[in-house]
């Protein structure tokens, strides 16, 4: 009979056996939260040695100092940097305590609470009917609540984060040369090789002869043995001499401004550095893990759910400004760190580093840093959280200056629009619909399939023949997949918090309702030469018509906070002054054509220039049939159609639409299955 079956529901299960899942047990203890309780704790390591050090500040009578006081090996009241003069920590004190002590108070709670200690990997975390599922490489678990302090996965960093590692290498040494002051730690000492990276001594010693020395380096790349103990070996030989090497530590922490992957599993909560605890700008865990079991333990015995550890926003803005520097300028590493303990008290700093700083104290800090790689990072973020407010706000005020230039300067303006025209529709607007090919396969490598382009061609062929049958059932088919085309495209761009086909519908007829209306004798001048019903509107009329779907779009783009659609409103209420054609080209390809080219540059994960190659015999092709289009009606070829320029520019857009529209819904529904017609 397998150890599963004999095994009742667990009460509590921790996935991971580290220093939160002990403190987290200390503190449940602590509230009598493990009386007669059936308990798991699955690691996949015996935590029987000391492979880590833990150090953290605190006020002796605070809770971390007081609660660990039976825990702690070491103290120290000075600090220096850089091995220049200490400085006195008074009243705080600098905590050190081993994981071995931790694992042993965890093996006292083990045994006096008769907890089930399994040496084994939780792989996954479900959850059913009987409790949260835990499936390890040996058998499956089940539990009521299960603590997860396994090591975190996070999201691949956008451009404006970080995802560095902080590796280091220490050796617990025993010297003969003196000490001279075993009451002082030194924090950071960047009398060492950079390597291309952040790179510092930390020393903590035990007494005058026995100490930690640990070469520790920020970086993407982690510290090698290789790398480490020669610097190492060098840098104490020049310090103190000769030395006995007593014990080896080595280990790595996550540095990331990424957001943690860790999906809602009701009854599984995450602790440690799954929970948040880790701060990423220096790697201190201790004490948000010590504060965060204090929580979940009052939660627990509140029977409320706890969160995860979330920093204040504008101290997650250092943090990402900070990894930011260290990434992208690793040289700059060293001169941030000297000036910042060089240029301010080790108190304010302390208290900056917990977050308990004012923001008058805050800004004091910051104004002692260097200011250029700060700024460049600070550029970095503005434009990657921005950025898709880039293209929305630069249309705008191309329109605004579009309308100047209409109201003072008509022949320019003239000029100007068939200029930018021309050029928007052969960079972006016709290419765009030209790699639909490689939209179809999702794969920059596509070869051009003759099939795919005779059915391309057929299908447009078979719309244009539409239009010489049926004008107006052309026309009416035309608004529809526009519609839906549009709010497609657009929708998926703005990433509305519910991105449903009712919305898709209804922000593309918003759309061309406040084109349509706002441009209603033009409008109407064009379906006149398509040979179709006008809408009979006065102009008056139409225009209050077309800014009631103005401000109604814009209500709605408020109420989903999505800047861009709001910015979008405004520009489309601003081109109701510019004629019918500035109008539709500013839309279609300023917004839609650009922001379409850029999913397809994400998707077939390529640049403008490649995609232009790919998208360029096929923008050809289309000019070319435009003009055989305009040709064959001058000579009389086809017959059903008016030989005015602009209706006729607008039949072949319908025409080349209409395969183009299927394929990107095809496209983006391979990326939502909420999309549908």
């Amino acid at each position: 009979m397998s150890t599963q079956i004999e095994l009742p529901l667990m009460d509590y299960l921790f996935a991971g056996g580290g220093a939160s899942a002990t403190l987290l047990l200390m503190s449940m203890e602590q509230r009598g939260l493990l009386k007669g309780k059936n308990i798991a704790l699955l690691d996949p390591d015996s935590k029987s040695i000391n492979d880590k050090t833990y150090c953290f500040w605190s006020d002796p009578n605070g809770s971390p100092a007081l609660q660990c006081h039976h825990l702690i090996r070491h103290q120290w009241g000075k600090v220096s940097v850089n091995r220049r003069e200490s400085e006195s920590l008074s009243p705080l004190q600098y905590y050190h305590l081993s994981s071995l002590d931790l694992y042993t108070e965890q093996q006292r709670i083990i045994e006096t609470y008769g907890v089930h200690r399994v040496q084994s990997a939780v792989l996954t975390l479900e959850k059913t009917v009987k409790g949260v599922l835990v499936k390890t490489d040996q058998e499956d678990w089940y539990s009521q609540i299960v603590f997860d302090s396994r090591p975190p996965k996070y999201f691949p960093p956008q451009k404006n984060e970080a995802h560095l590692i902080q590796s280091f290498i220490g050796f617990v040494i025993e010297t003969e040369i003196s000490l001279e002051d075993a009451d002082c730690i030194d924090l950071m000492d960047f009398q060492v090789e950079q390597q291309e990276w952040t790179q510092f001594v930390y020393l903590i010693p035990f007494d005058h002869h026995k100490m930690l020395v640990e070469l520790t380096r920020f970086g993407q790349n982690p510290l090698t043995t290789a790398e480490a103990e020669p610097l190492l070996k060098r840098y104490i030989a020049n310090r103190f001499g000769k030395f006995k090497i007593l014990e080896t530590e080595k280990g790595s922490i996550p540095m990331s401004s990424a957001k943690i992957i860790d999906e809602p599993i009701s009854g599984v909560i995450s602790i440690g550095g799954r929970g948040g605890a880790v701060k990423p700008s220096t790697g201190y865990a201790f004490k948000n893990m010590f504060r965060h079991a204090e929580i979940v333990a009052d939660c627990l015995q509140k029977g409320i759910q706890p969160s995860p550890i979330k920093g204040r926003s504008r101290f997650q803005f250092y943090d990402r400004m900070l990894l930011l520097v260290l990434s992208r300028q690793p040289e700059q590493g060293r001169q941030v760190f000297q000036t910042l303990f060089k240029k301010n008290k080790i108190l304010e700093v302390l208290r900056f580093l917990d977050e308990k700083s004012s923001f008058y104290q805050d800004l004091r800090i910051l104004w002692t840093l260097p200011f250029k790689p700060f700024l460049k990072a600070w550029g970095i973020d503005l434009v990657t959280i921005y950025r898709h407010l880039l293209i929305p706000l630069g249309i705008l005020l191309l329109t605004l200056g579009l309308l100047i230039l209409h109201k003072s300067a008509p022949p320019l303006f003239n000029w100007v629009e068939a200029i930018l025209f021309s050029l928007g529709l052969f960079t972006v607007g016709i290419p765009h619909g030209a790699v639909d090919h490689l939209a179809e396969s999702g794969n920059l490598q596509t070869p051009v399939n003759f099939n795919f382009i005779l059915t391309y061609l057929g299908k447009a062929a078979a719309y244009l023949l539409l239009w010489l049958i049926i004008p107006n059932g052309a026309f009416v088919l035309f608004i529809i997949y526009s519609a839906w085309h549009f709010g497609q495209g657009d929708i998926n761009e703005w990433q509305l918090r519910d991105k449903t086909p009712v919305k898709k519908w209804i922000w593309g007829g918003l759309l061309l309702g406040i084109i349509l209306f706002g441009h209603i004798v033009e409008t109407n001048h064009i379906l006149e030469n398509m040979g179709v019903f006008i809408l009979k509107l006065s102009d008056a009329k139409a225009k209050n018509m077309s800014l009631i779907i103005v401000c109604f779009a814009l209500i709605w783009g408020f109420k989903e906070r999505r800047p861009a659609m709001i910015l979008s409103c405004c520009m489309l209420a601003v081109s109701i002054q510019l004629p019918i054609i500035t109008s539709f080209g500013l839309y279609f390809i300023g917004q839609h054509s650009v922001n379409g080219w850029s999913h397809l540059k994400q998707r077939l994960n390529t640049g403008n220039l490649s995609l232009f190659k790919k998208a360029f015999p096929f923008t050809a092709a289309a000019f070319l049939l435009f003009g055989v289009m305009l040709f064959s009606i001058k000579e009389r070829w086809l017959t059903g159609l008016n030989g005015q320029w602009l209706s006729l520019f607008f039949v072949f857009i319908s025409c080349i639409s209409f395969p183009h529209v299927m394929t990107m819904h095809r496209f983006y529904k391979s990326e939502s299955t909420g999309d549908s017609f």
